[in-house]
Order: C-alpha cells, then structure tokens, then sequence
C-alpha cells in the first residue's frame, strides 16, 4: 500500500517538474510543445492524483474495520483515546474520524459526565436481538 503512495508522490512531482521545464522552453527559447506538454506533465499529474485518492480510500476503508474490530471488544464505546492508543491516528485523526463516521451514521454520540465525547456503535447486535428481529 505504502509503495502506490509513493508511486503517486513520484509522478506527480515528475508533471510539476516537466510542467516548469516546458515553460522555461516556451518562455526562453519559444518551443510550444504541447504533445511533449500532455504526455510528461499533465498525465503524469492526473493519474498520481488518481492512485493518491485510491490509497486514500483504502487507508480510510481499512482504519474503518480497525475501529469497529476495536468497538466491538470495548463493549461498543469508543472515545478518541481509544482510538489512538490502538490504531495508528494520532488523538485529531482519531479524532476527525470518529466524528466523520458518526456524521455517516455509524455512531451515536453520547457525552461523559466529564464532558469527555464517547461514540456508540449501533451496528452490533447481541444474539437475543438478531433473533427477535421482526420481517419487513
């Protein structure tokens, strides 16, 4: 996973270069190559931002599973401390994630008698409750 980020990271650092080498060319020397322009610079640039958002996807997909692996061993409840002493997020990520899963209706939020925020997963079910689920 770490290698398509950097493969991102290369390409798009090689279109902004070619982009300054064709316009120094242009500007100096009066060559307007706009083929050479397509091909060394802006592709390069799109497809790293295409691979880039890829590996963002897939690096949030994935912390997604971590934090209800971790939800589920901690009885549901889930602070941003939580979150950052077992994933790899730091407190803000931790953070910033729990808040965005909660705006997708993931979690509940619930405040602690010190004001401290705890989020409530509602996805998980004991037994009893999957048994007693009424048809639709």
């Amino acid at each position: 996973m770490e290698s398509r980020r950097m493969i991102s990271k290369i390409l798009i650092g090689f279109g902004v270069l070619s982009i300054l080498l064709y316009g120094i060319g242009a500007f100096k020397y009066g060559m307007w190559d706009f083929f050479g322009l397509l091909l060394f610079a802006v592709l390069p640039i799109g497809y790293g931002i295409m691979l880039d958002l890829s590996y963002r996807k897939k690096a949030y997909d994935h912390m997604e599973k971590e934090i209800l692996r971790l939800a589920a061993e901690q009885q549901n409840l889930l602070t941003a401390a939580d979150v950052a002493l077992n994933t790899p997020l730091n407190m803000e990520q931790s953070g910033e994630t729990l808040e965005e899963m909660r705006r997708k209706g993931f979690l509940q939020l619930k405040v602690a008698d010190n004001g401290a925020f705890v989020y409530e997963v509602q996805a998980f079910l004991s037994t009893e409750e999957k048994l007693s689920a009424e048809r639709v």
